[in-house]
């Protein structure tokens, strides 16, 4: 299906749309907002601003309800703790609060289902953000200078009066003091990142204590207060695990303990909420229709992929069934591809210095606004869509997931160098499948499989939450990947290339990740480099000699002589890879064809050259090149220290290659040329296998099925005695008889007869000629006189109406002779009565010998009629030759009625049209 551009479904927020926007965008300064400072984001800078662009989740709403209830006096949990996952965005969930309780109007105009709060009226709010607030330097504000968390809260209350002293002596106050400062009001304080604070603390001497347990002392404190009194409430932010607390677990473990007692847990964010979360934060407005279609399509397309790896019912159930939830994740996450988020918060949010929502929403905006500028035109924004060629992205990128530096080579070698490894995957893709091109699958496998790369290390004993692997196996792959414009065959095939090419690529047999370390593939290609070309034209001759032997092949004739003369058997000579980049090649050709050293070739009709195709050399070159190489490596296995995991990589590579090579191999030689006379001259006549369905593998069997099965070209199974006959016009103009050794010589000599495999075939003829009474033969013609118009030959010597075997048949000494001059009775011939045939004093026959076709004096013929009657088995048999007449005509009817604007060779027409059909038993009606 087509589907439109995403960037043509939605309308961005301006301040994501806008390129000067600046990335801390995302990032909500929770004290900054609190202090009204002036680099607060618009976005954030007012209740209603911030509302607009927030989600109200379900966990949002809860706590809302929960916070409001307890100011307003009602039961419950009063110190509650925000601990998400992921995407949860702690420090918006305060922010969220705090205006809520400022601006209670601003939140319902946004959400008007907030009217339904518990609404407390006018609320005292503290906020206290641990990591702005300084451990040793406090806060300064209206001439005053707090040195500690309790000061500043109680200064926010309009309460510091009270613990003054306990500021300025960084001790923590008592219960008592603590209850003053509530009061009896609606209090909400908030907490954030405190732990951050406290850390810092304990570097601060206080006496005999420090400013960290201190403050952990106040926190104890102040949540003992808040649980007992009637309109406060307390909300806290505590990292949700060891990762985000930068390894003090001892730390986290006692914050959590201090408030166990009385505390609530709360995620104001809960599973795939962060979908709507990054609609409301990007988008002014979503195609919802757009949304739906391209849900049921990608859906769908992950289906069919996981129904082909399923093997028994029960998996194939549980597909269908996942499968229902799988569209709703691609409907709420739309425009973005439900995997592309999940890698951030499964694997991602793992990494210390990822600050999950923070840098999900950092990151995203400069891929959302970087697509837009390239006006991309895909349907969705997946996990291989992430433009890592840009300098923005790639920035934001490795901001997010660290390593900078150390993946720089990666990126140079297989993603955006100029010479990079994807990219060439995807420009062969492209060329043999130019419905790829835009699309790029190889760089969105690649991409998809390096953000999958980086976090997701497995975890320790006792730390939280769920564990994930690096990187992806197959099925993680395709269904990130998997849509409308890419199948499972395509990524498979591009899986491949990347194990073959790429120098950073890593497979465990399981998974692919992309590292820093190399592998076996740049080891190869240094061995590579150093292969020379002599090394390469070796191995692949030794390879032709191989796979030739026993043909009746020349493998690379040095030069004219290397092609044999006078043999009566067809050969095919294949020209060195060399010459097909020569500017000389069709003279250098046509030499071979019709020189035999300083002489003309004497059997012009029994050789051809198998040329190579160009398209073919440089892959065939390069195969054989890593074979070589291959085996170096595996020879010094030792020395390089490879593992069983490299070895098997190794076999891997290559079965690829060989495989590789074997086609190349089997394609190299897909033209072949013969001699042509054209008005009177010789030429060249280049023939093409091109996509013909040819059933042989082996490079010689391809040529011969080519000439024989195909274009009719040459002939290997028999040949008609008629159609001796009448080439050598026996019986016509007092010829009457022929030698054997004229008659071979002819067939292989003469330009325009039917070209013979071998020999035997004209040797089967006679036979056949000799059993039909066509004409007699004479195994020994000096045997033979001639005595007027008649042979005479003794009867042991003469072959009628009978049959014979062909190693009867001598070429090189009989002879055959019509009927009407074959003796009626053999008689012995007494001496002196007359002299053999051909010697001095004795009667000359007739001229018997044939001559040359002369093609130029034939005028070519523009339009045939004819009329078959064919049964199944017939037309079956008829099938090549009238593909033959199809090609050479620009059309054919029903009738046999065909065309040609350049005329047909009366040659070509009988050899390769008429009587293939006669030999299929169909009769031919002139019409």
């Amino acid at each position: 299906m087509n589907f439109k551009p995403w960037i043509k479904c939605v309308r961005l927020n301006p301040d994501v749309e806008s390129e000067t926007t600046a990335i801390a965008t995302f990032a909500i300064d929770l004290g900054a907002l609190v202090t009204g400072e002036a680099n607060i984001p618009s976005v954030y800078r007012d209740a209603y601003s911030f509302f607009r662009v927030t989600h109200f989740t379900s966990g949002l709403k809860r706590l809302l309800e929960d916070v409001l209830g307890r100011l307003s006096g009602k039961e419950g949990d009063r110190v509650l703790q925000l601990r998400s996952p992921f995407g949860g965005g702690k420090s918006h969930t305060l922010a969220g609060l705090y205006y809520a309780a400022k601006e209670r109007q601003a939140m319902t105009k946004v959400f008007p289902d907030a009217k339904e709060l518990p609404n407390p009226g006018k609320v005292n709010i503290a906020v206290f953000d641990g990591e702005k607030f300084d451990a040793i330097g406090g806060m300064e504000i209206e001439g005053k200078k707090i040195k500690t968390l309790w000061g500043w809260l109680a200064y926010q209350l309009g309460k510091f009066e009270l613990i003054k002293d306990h500021d300025e002596k960084r001790v923590s106050p008592g219960g008592q003091l603590v209850q003053k400062i509530l009061g009896d009001k609606p209090t909400l304080i908030l907490l954030d990142e405190v732990l951050k604070y406290v850390e810092r603390g304990l570097g601060e001497k206080v006496a005999d204590s420090n400013l960290g347990r201190q403050s952990l002392e106040f926190i104890h404190t102040l949540s003992s207060e808040v649980a007992n009194s009637q309109k406060s409430c307390l909300v806290y932010s505590l990292q949700a695990s060891a990762r985000e607390s930068y390894g003090n677990i001892e730390l986290l473990s006692m914050l959590d303990h201090l408030t166990a007692r009385v505390d609530a847990k709360r995620e104001p964010v809960v599973g795939d909420e962060i979908f709507f979360i990054l609609r409301k934060r990007f988008f002014e407005k979503v195609d919802t229709d757009v949304a739906n279609q391209v849900a049921d399509s990608y859906t769908q397309a992950v289906r069919k992929t996981r129904l082909s790896y399923a093997q028994e019912k029960g998996e194939r159930l549980q597909i269908e069934e996942e499968t229902l939830k799988l569209r709703e994740r691609f409907e709420m996450a739309y425009p973005f591809h439900p995997a592309l988020i999940d890698v951030m918060k499964e694997k991602w949010a793992s990494i210390p210095d990822f600050q999950r929502t923070r840098g999900l929403l950092r990151f995203l905006a400069v891929v959302v606004r970087t697509l837009k500028k390239k006006d991309t035109s895909s349907p969705i924004i997946s996990p291989g869509e992430i433009p890592l060629d840009n300098p923005d992205v790639r920035s934001a990128f490795f901001t997010e997931v660290g390593q900078r530096e150390h993946f720089q080579a990666v990126l140079e070698a297989d993603f955006i160098g100029a010479n990079a490894k994807v990219k060439t995957i995807d420009r062969g893709l492209i060329k043999e499948n130019p419905n790829l091109s835009g699309i790029n699958p190889a760089m969105q496998v690649a991409v998809c499989v390096l953000l999958n790369s980086f976090g997701g290390q497995i975890q320790r004993v006792g730390a939280e939450g769920e564990t994930y692997s690096p990187g992806m196996t197959e099925m993680e792959i395709m269904q990130a990947i998997s849509g409308p414009a890419l199948d499972s065959i395509t990524i498979k095939t591009i899986l491949k290339e990347l194990r073959d090419q790429c120098f950073y690529i890593h497979y465990d047999g399981t998974r692919y990740s992309f590292k820093t370390v190399r592998n076996l593939n740049k080891t190869l290609e240094d061995v590579a480099q150093n292969i020379a070309g002599t090394e390469i034209d070796g191995f692949l001759k030794s390879e032709l000699e191989r796979k030739l032997a026993s043909k009746n092949a020349i493998i690379w004739p040095r030069d004219t002589k290397s092609i044999p003369d006078g043999e009566s058997r067809f050969t095919i000579a294949y020209l060195p890879l060399e010459l097909v980049y020569s500017v000389n090649l069709e003279n250098k050709g046509l030499e071979f064809l019709t020189q035999y050293g300083d002489r003309p070739r004497k059997y012009r009709n029994s050789i051809a050259l198998g040329v190579p195709d160009k398209s073919q050399v440089e892959p065939l070159k390069r195969a054989i090149k890593y074979l070589i190489a291959i085996e170096r490596v595996k020879s010094r296995k030792k020395q390089l220290n490879l593992t069983e995991e490299q070895l098997e990589q190794l076999k891997e590579r290559e079965k690829t290659e060989r495989s590789g090579f074997e086609s190349c191999l089997k394609n190299v030689y897909s033209s072949i040329w013969l001699l042509k006379v054209d008005n009177g001259k010789t030429l060249i006549e280049k023939l093409e296998i091109g996509g013909r369905p040819i059933q042989a593998q082996n490079i010689h069997e391809r040529l011969m099925e080519f000439l024989t099965r195909i274009q009719r070209k040459l002939f290997d199974t028999t040949i008609k005695p008629r159609k001796i006959m009448e080439l050598m016009r026996l019986g016509e103009e007092g010829k009457m008889w022929l030698p054997t050794q004229e008659l071979e010589d002819a067939f292989f000599s003469y330009i325009g007869f039917p070209r013979l495999i071998d020999e035997s075939l004209i040797r089967k003829a006679i036979c056949e000629g000799i059993r039909e009474g066509l004409f007699g033969y004479v195994g020994d013609k000096s045997k033979v006189n001639f005595v007027e118009g008649k042979l005479q030959v003794p009867k042991q010597w003469l072959r009628f109406r009978e049959s014979v075997f062909e190693d009867e048949i001598d070429l090189s000494s009989g002879l055959i002779a019509m009927p009407e001059v074959l003796p009626q009775e053999t008689t012995s011939i007494p001496t002196g009565e007359a002299s053999p045939i051909g010697k001095p004093g004795g009667e000359q026959p007739p001229t018997s010998g044939p001559k040359e076709p002369k093609p130029s004096i034939l005028q070519k013929i523009t339009t045939i009629r004819w009329r078959l009657k064919l049964n199944r088995q017939k037309l079956f048999k008829s099938f090549n030759a009238l593909g033959n007449l199809a090609e050479r005509c620009k059309e054919i009817d029903l009738t046999v009625e065909a065309k040609s604007d350049e005329g047909i060779d009366p040659n070509w027409l009988r050899n390769a049209v008429k009587e293939p059909i006669e030999e299929a038993d169909v009769n031919i009606e002139e019409i």
